[in-house]
Formats: C-alpha cells, structure tokens, sequence
C-alpha cells in the first residue's frame, strides 16, 4: 500500500494497516515532512464528531450515528492511551471543551445540536451557568457556554512526529521531501516522484486540502486558511485569571476563534475564515506568515486584557479544508477503485483522523467490516457541489466579507441587515 501524505489521516491509516496485516508493505509519500502540513499547524484540539451531530446523523441514519458518534468520542482517548503506550511526548492533556457565546446573537448557538443528540440517546454537553464559564475560560466576554469532557488538547506536531517514529519502527518506509508528481491510474497504480515510483495493489491520498489540486475533488472540496498566534510564556499571568490547564474553548461565530493554553504557560489562539486560493492552486501559499496576525493579537487581546503587552513567539497559517455538505469524504476513485481518499475534517481532524484512518485501511486492504461499509464512504462521485471558477474564488471574497460584517455588527449588538445575512449564510 502507497499512502500519499504524511499527516494525521495517513499516519494513522498507515498504523492501523500495520495492526491488521503486518505482512503488508506500507510506504508513505511525503511532500515536505511528516505533519508539516494542516496536522502539525493546527490549534491542537483533539476533538470528537459530537458538535457535528446535525450532519452525522442525517447521512448516516440513528443507528450508525450513533455508532460513528461514540467512536469519534473514543479516538480522542485512543490517541492518549496511544501516546502513553508508544512514548510520545505530544503535551496530551484530557481537560475538555467550552462551547461558548462571545456576543448576544451567539447565545444557544449549540441547542440544535443537543437536541438532536438527546434524541438519540447521547448526552455529551453539560450547560453551565455564566459565571462557572466564566471562571472557567478567564475571561468575561464569555456569556454562556456547554461542556464537553471528552476533548483534549495536544501539540499537533509532536504528535506527528511521534506517529511517524512508532511507524518506522513497525516498518513503515516514509520517503520525506518527495512530492507526488504523477498519479497512475491503472489496475496496479503508480505513484511517482521526481526520484522514483512506487507500484502498489491499493494508493491512499490523505493530502486534505493540498486534495483540492487533483481535479477530481476540485468541486467537492475547498480550502480555506486558518490564522493562529501564541504567546511567549505567561505562566503567571494565566493562573492570575484562572486560565492554565488543557482546557479548549471556541466561540460560536462563523468564522470561529478558538484558543488554549500549553503546559509551559503559553496562549494559542486561531481564528478561521481565511484566504482561499484560485482554482485548486494549494501549493506552498500557505506556507508564509500569517496576514492576519495583528487581527488575530487583537483578538486574543481583546478576550485577555490581562495580556495586553505580552510578546507573541509565533503567529501562522495553515489550510483547513471545507466540504460542500460540511462532512469529510472517503471512498475510491471512480476510474480506479484501487486508489481510494480520504479527507474534508472541515477544520476538526485531529481527533477524527485516528477513525478515518481506520476507515482507509479497511478500503486499502478491501476488506468488508463496519469501516468499509460506513455511509460515510461515498458509492459513487460526491453528488454536493461547491461552485465553478471563477465563481467561487469571487463568491468567496464577498461572503467572507459579510461574514466579517455581520460578526463585527454582532459583537457591538447591532443587528446585520438582510443582505449581510443571506450573503454570510452562505
């Protein structure tokens, strides 16, 4: 089996093929190194799917859900039992998410989503009064919020790391610095690198965003930055507010702001919403300094007063990628079934990717189990479109502006007007 990419979903994949057959040869493509792309930049949430019920249950229907639920919300524990078992360092602490309201028109933004999951049985949130969220999250812009107990945080790109050392020592051969420039599509495909091919029975593309350059997923699939910075260390100044453990928070805006804090005393804090490149064009764009890192201080700034002045170490950018119907893709290419893909986290992979990777090895070794058969694995073409250039790339630019418009409108408690709705609905 040839997996092409080198992050999370291709790691895990990679490991879960290790586990089931250890008579297979796995070999991974990695364009840069392993985790250099989305799954060594992002804020470092290991979440479950729970938030994401309303899309889960639909596609999948109650029973199988459900079952998809409860095993997102296990890999998040799966991947810290991991960590202990294998000797990664990657900071993993299990201390919950607050889901919360930054601004009025924010307030009850979850109530679909646990109404939903009541329905079914599953009853992960625990609502709060405003003062505990308060409290909790240190800062008094918080107006209400939910707890999930079972999310954890990490840093992303130790865990790579360390996924990538235990695959080595089970075998796995990991070619670095060697990206894909031909996809074979053939009864045995061919990957090849500007150094050599690869022949295998089964290829996996576990490229996520960088996925959008294939034509292929151009329509179903778009990638969109993300911005984050994080501070120099502050030990003191987090537990003056109370704010200090492996505690994950995000708003409820559209273009969410989500932030933590490190074991060393630090705060990360990333905001979605950004930059969208033009016609499949991934490539290394977003690979630069962040532009939006003085929106993203202010941010952080303005939820922490108390850190007003404090040196930031780092800001950045990374891709996320987005579906058209907001659920992750998997399945086998049309004009050849022995490539198979998975991707489309919609900014929540960290956690996901550990089940995703067990779905790709039972595709990848043609098995017929639970994973194989999810609905989550696409039968035939993704059927939800995204728009055609260049109406997407123009589209993008004025919804994003209205998104901008509308939670800028928001958080002074001002009403947006019709248009600013309907164009940041979309």
């Amino acid at each position: 089996v040839c997996i092409v990419g080198g992050g999370f979903t291709g790691l895990w994949t990679a490991l879960h093929i290790t586990e089931q057959d250890p008579s297979v040869r796995v070999v991974i493509i990695e364009r840069d190194l392993c985790g250099s792309g989305a799954s060594g930049r992002n804020g470092g949430f290991c979440m479950s799917w729970m938030s994401k019920a309303t899309g889960v249950l639909p596609l999948a229907g109650a029973q199988e859900g459900v079952r998809l639920l409860r095993a997102f919300a296990d890999g998040v524990r799966r991947i810290g039992t991991y960590c202990e078992e294998h000797r990664i360092e990657a900071d993993y602490r299990l201390d919950g998410w607050l889901w919360t309201a930054t601004n009025p028109a924010q307030l009850e933004a979850w109530n679909s989503t646990i109404d939903i999951l009541d329905n079914h049985g599953l009853h992960p949130f625990e609502a709060l009064p405003r003062e505990e969220v308060q409290q909790r999250s240190g800062s008094r812009l918080h107006l209400s919020g939910v707890f999930e107990a079972g999310i954890a945080t990490l840093q992303p790109a130790k865990l790579a790391r360390g996924l990538a050392r235990v695959a080595g020592e089970r075998g796995v051969v990991i070619h670095e610095q060697s990206p894909m420039t031909e996809l074979v599509r053939s009864p045995e495909p061919v990957v090849r690198t500007a150094r050599g091919s690869v022949k295998a029975s089964s290829v996996v593309l576990a490229l996520n965003a960088w996925a959008h350059e294939l034509p292929d997923f151009r329509r179903s699939l778009l990638p969109i930055g993300v911005d984050a910075v994080i501070t120099e260390p502050v030990p003191e100044q987090l537990a003056r507010i109370g704010y200090s453990n492996g505690l994950a928070i995000s708003d409820s805006r559209l273009a969410v702001d989500y932030y933590r804090t490190t074991p060393d005393g630090r705060l990360s804090l990333g905001k979605g919403g950004g930059k969208i490149p033009f016609a499949g064009r991934v490539g290394d764009r977003f690979d630069t300094e962040s532009e939006r890192s003085r929106e993203v201080q202010d941010r952080l700034v303005h939820l922490y007063p108390e850190l007003k002045g404090v040196p930031i170490a780092a800001a950045w950018q990374g891709p996320a990628s987005r579906t058209a119907n907001g659920m992750p893709y998997f399945g086998r290419l049309h004009d050849c079934p022995r490539i198979v893909y998975g991707h489309g986290y919609n900014g929540n992979g960290v956690g996901p990717s550990y089940t995703g990777g067990r779905i790709l090895a039972s595709l990848a070794l043609d098995r017929n189990d639970e994973w194989s058969e999810t609905p989550l694995v696409l039968r035939d073409k993704p059927t939800v479109f995204l728009p055609p250039e260049p109406f997407r790339y123009l589209g993008s630019k004025v919804v994003r502006a209205a998104v901008k418009r509308r939670t800028r409108l928001e958080d002074a408690g001002a009403s947006p007007g019709g248009i600013t709705r309907a164009l940041s609905a979309m």
